[in-house]
C-alpha cells in the first residue's frame, strides 16, 4: 500500500511516500534525454549541440 495522497485536483501531494520515483539500482549514473526527456543510464547517451551548448540525448536516437 502506498503512503502517498494527492489532493482533488491531483496536482500536488497531500503525503508522499518516502524514495525516488527511478527504481534502478545505478539511480545516480542516469539522467533524463535533453530531447525526448525519458531517463538513460548516462553511458548510453552522446552529448549533441543545441542552441549553442553540448547536452545528453540518447546515444542511437530518441525512441
Amino acid at each position: 500500500m502506498s503512503d502517498t495522497q494527492l489532493t482533488q485536483d491531483g496536482l500536488r501531494y497531500l503525503k508522499k511516500a518516502p524514495g525516488s520515483i527511478i527504481t534502478t539500482p545505478r539511480a545516480e549514473s542516469m539522467m533524463s534525454c535533453f530531447k525526448c526527456g525519458k531517463f538513460v543510464l548516462r553511458t548510453a547517451m552522446t552529448s549533441k549541440r543545441f542552441l549553442g551548448k553540448n547536452h545528453l540525448v540518447c546515444a542511437p536516437k530518441c525512441g
